[in-house]
């Protein structure tokens, strides 16, 4: 008889791992379906042993073993995979049941053998992190040397982007002469069959795709929020990946125009290496026009600010008279982010949840919150005044001013009200390239999608400098970068903060400078890098907050909590901790962090604390 260690995959489940009894053999890595509560779900062996070396524990057991039943064998997960989830679940003080189930998707539980056997080969040692970061020509033509250098020593490559859309994009840059070899995950059990070396591309939905000669992971896009998880285990498949290549010993090259500050941090530490020399300077084949808004008075007659300048309306009617395409970046949906009382100066907000409430055309009130909607017609709610004045330029006002102002082109817009699925986004960029005169006003969502387009402007950035979190600077840099490798000829960026230095270092692609200024203002703060923040967040009435406050100051007063109180739909109770990165993960509080219920939220190494 032997007792079986299984890690369940289930984001809910909590415990590390289970014990069964069973009279069959089974290997660490092995897919088995278990017995779990009322149900059965899929789980993976961690090791297995002689029931009679334990004789004496399981005698004094307060619980009875369940029977594990013979499986087939049906795919297994390589060793070094579990000990990267297994680290990955120690750095974000979380199970590594909810981590594999994160990282593995429902192809991959329903039909386990598409994961292979599990065989890899045995790394001769750690291989040094590499990065690249170039603008985006340059960069996949480092790429595709990677490739090639890897199909000449018998290697495969796996390739990760953030989105399904680049999959076909990267493909299409990427398999030029090797067309054969490149595949993706609509063939993902050719490419295991394949003899020759292959090029794998995906999204991280197919993270643990592996093959017995996989010497490479590239990441793609480092930078991009995108390989965060939003919900729980709050984990970063960029540090998975770190942890997985550790302990495989395959090489992992972490690529963008920006690599995220960490990253560059990291670099200047010695802790990772340059592929090829690092661009501190970015070349954009677009012009750049800095437009100070504070200089752009009303016209005369006009009392009203007008959303587009000078500079930006003559550029869009040149662009649009020789039928060139114009994309207008806007931060925020709706019409105008924020409404406040002409009389009194109280900000308009949702009676559900007290957020700001969104002016959308309609007219109606919408919470991006929680949803709820309100009248135009509605008064202020602390004086009762009809005086209400909206404030902000949201993407539905860029829409409504350009059609005033370029009646004959079509105007398209991108974000998640007007753009519900991936294949809606897909369609609405088609009808915008096939038509003659078109404009397209767009939020962060239509970054996914635009290629390179001749007249790009950023209409406002101002509002995300009103963000109080330490790494918005960070964000604007990186935004702006991304806008200026979308144009083609021009981009001009309206601001009413004309000097701010992230703008003109993102302007002027100066990415040393940036770093410099950031990293210095960020050591004196000690902002990550220089430490890691927990944030823990739990929900409820006031009198079961106190309860709860009352006992994380209890449990982590060692470590300093600062607690804050927002209201939303009910009221949130956050506690901060700031811990020294060096020391991380420190097993003392990672498992005070493990003894919390699942009413607790957990982030360590949050990208934000607000």
């Amino acid at each position: 008889m032997k007792i079986v260690e299984v890690i369940p995959i289930a984001k809910s489940f909590t415990k590390q791992s289970l014990s069964y009894f069973t009279k069959d053999s089974f290997t660490p890595g092995q897919f088995v379906r278990i017995p779990l509560r009322k149900g059965s779900t899929l789980g993976v062996v961690v090791s297995s042993s002689e029931a009679s070396k334990s004789k004496s524990s399981l005698k004094e057991a307060s619980f009875s073993l369940r029977k594990l039943a013979k499986v087939e064998r049906a795919g297994e997960l390589p060793k070094s995979f579990m000990q990267g989830a297994q680290d990955t679940a120690s750095f974000y003080a979380t199970s590594v049941s909810s981590v594999l189930a994160s990282l593995l998707p429902k192809k991959f539980l329903e039909k386990p053998e598409l994961l292979g056997s599990g065989v890899e080969e045995k790394p001769d040692m750690a291989r040094e992190v590499k990065l690249v970061q170039l603008v985006h020509s340059e960069r996949f033509r480092e790429y595709r040397g990677i490739v090639r250098e890897c199909f000449a020593r018998g290697k495969s490559v796996l390739f990760i982007v953030p989105t399904e859309d680049e999959v076909l994009k990267s493909a299409d840059l990427l398999s030029l002469g090797i067309e054969q070899y490149v595949f993706v995950p609509k063939r993902h059990a050719e490419s295991l069959k394949e003899r020759h070396p292959v090029l794998f591309i995906s999204t991280p939905s197919h993270i643990a795709w592996s093959r017995e000669d996989l010497d490479t992971v590239i990441l793609e896009r480092e930078n991009s929020r995108a390989y965060r998880s939003l919900t729980r285990p709050f984990v970063s498949v960029k540090r998975f990946l770190e942890y997985y290549a550790k302990a495989r010993g395959f090489s992992l090259i972490l690529g963008d125009v920006v690599l995220s500050l960490e990253t560059l941090w990291r670099e200047r530490e010695g802790e990772y290496v340059e592929f090829s020399p690092l661009s501190w300077r970015l070349k954009f084949p677009a012009e750049l026009h800095m437009v100070d808004m504070k200089k752009n008075q009303p016209a005369q007659g006009k009392q009203s600010f007008e959303i587009f300048s000078d500079t930006l309306r003559t550029s869009v009617e040149g662009a649009l008279a020789q039928d060139k395409k114009v994309f207008l970046f806007s931060l925020r949906k709706g019409s105008s982010p924020t409404t406040v009382c002409g009389d009194c100066g109280s900000v308009l907000l949702c009676k559900n949840c007290s957020s700001p409430l969104v002016l959308h055309s309609g007219p109606i009130y919408v919470c991006h919150h929680c949803g709820a909607k309100r009248s135009a017609e509605t008064r202020c709610d602390a004086c009762g005044s009809w005086k209400l004045t909206p404030l902000g330029i949201g993407i539905d006002r860029v829409a409504l001013e350009a059609r005033k102002l370029f009646p004959d082109a079509e105007i398209f817009i991108m974000d998640k009200d007007h753009v519900k699925t991936k294949t809606q986004a897909r369609e609405l960029m088609k009808q915008f390239q096939a038509a003659p005169k078109a404009i397209l006003v767009g939020t962060e969502l239509a970054l996914y999608y635009v290629e390179k387009i001749p007249l790009v402007a950023a209409v406002t950035l101002d509002s995300l400098f009103s963000i109080p979190d330490f790494g918005i600077n960070e964000r604007a840099f990186y935004l702006v970068t991304k806008l200026r490798e979308a144009a083609s000829e021009r981009m001009i960026i309206q601001t009413r903060n004309a000097g701010e230095s992230v703008l003109a270092h993102a302007g002027a692609g100066n990415v040393l400078d940036f770093y410099r200024e950031e990293i210095q203002e960020r050591e004196e703060t000690l902002f990550p890098p220089f430490s890691l923040f927990v944030k823990v967040t739990t929900e409820g009435s006031q009198e079961a907050l106190e309860k709860k406050a009352a006992y994380l100051q209890s449990l982590f007063a060692d470590h300093k909590p600062h607690f804050t109180l927002t209201h939303t739909s009910s009221i949130e109770l956050a506690m901060i901790l700031r811990v020294p990165r060096s020391s991380w993960p420190e097993p003392v509080l990672r498992d005070k962090l493990l003894l919390l219920t699942p009413d607790f939220s957990i982030k360590v190494d949050p990208e934000s604390i607000i």
